[in-house]
């Protein structure tokens, strides 16, 4: 029987994440011109970050989710490999660092290459600072956005508990629970669940407190959601890029066990 696959979409991880990034987009700079795309095209000779000519995709050097404008030092052309592969990550650490199916590296860009590019890139973008913090970018209307950010959080909640009421009222008698051992009971991988964990339970309130780090401990969150035996996978969801993603978050250091209960992740907010 083929694998079901839940699509990412369909989490309210990712709606959170959505409204976010909406907010974001709407409110910071838009001035990128046809003109500007052009040059910038004309400038890189194709894709920015590996050179292949066909290169329709438009990409924020700095993500929206970090406040990165619509602006012509801010925006250079990609093909839509790089584009899907890149996602709201930092240039510099994807380009160099990433080992995906769709990176640089596995596509057959030497090093020499990939820090070429990379020195062109950061030309095309001399001069360019995005806001630093959300506060400075909306002012007056911060605590606005916080409350509607934690209106949202509710909403999510609500539906979440709505999905689990129709789950069990329209699941079919005499399938058993233990032949879906790693979803829940709206449907969602216990990848997603430990994922939402975390953002709700240390990311929002650490933001809230203004912090601009937080460590957590791997055994802390396995113990707190009640699991058996499943250190690996929490460890493997907190060191993940779709966490760090939905969570707009970066990963500053690990230390400890690399799949056990002591192990410690800082991220930056």
């Amino acid at each position: 029987m083929a694998k079901k696959i839940r699509p990412q979409t369909g989490s309210f991880a990712y709606a959170k994440y959505q409204l976010r990034r909406s907010i974001l987009e709407n409110a910071l700079e838009k001035d990128f011109m046809t003109e500007d795309y052009n040059d910038a095209l004309e400038f890189f000779g194709g894709c920015a970050f590996c050179g292949v000519k066909q290169a329709p995709r438009k990409d924020h050097l700095i993500p929206v989710i970090r406040r990165g404008d619509l602006t012509r030092r801010n925006v250079v052309p990609a093909c839509q490999k790089c584009d899907d592969s890149k996602g709201p990550k930092e240039y510099h650490d994807w380009m160099r660092n990433s080992d995906s199916r769709r990176s640089l590296k596995a596509r057959g860009s030497t090093d020499e290459q990939i820090e070429g590019r990379i020195k062109r890139i950061e030309k095309w973008q001399s001069g360019y600072r995005a806001k630093k913090t959300e506060k400075e970018l909306f002012g007056k209307e911060y605590a606005k956005y916080q409350e509607i950010l934690q209106r949202m959080e509710r909403l999510c909640e609500e539906a979440e508990q709505m999905t689990q009421r129709v789950q069990a009222r329209n699941r079919k008698p005499g399938i058993a629970q233990a032949s879906m051992p790693r979803s829940s009971k709206s449907g969602e991988s216990s990848a997603d669940r430990i994922r939402q964990f975390i953002i709700k339970q240390y990311v929002v309130p650490a933001r809230r407190r203004g912090e601009k780090t937080i460590t957590v401990r791997a055994g802390d969150v396995h113990a707190k959601m009640k699991l058996c035996r499943q250190h690996a996978n929490v460890c493997q969801v907190m060191k993940g890029d779709k966490f760090r993603h939905l969570a707009n978050v970066k990963l500053k250091s690990f230390k400890g066990t690399k799949a056990g209960a002591n192990a410690y992740f800082t991220y930056q907010l």
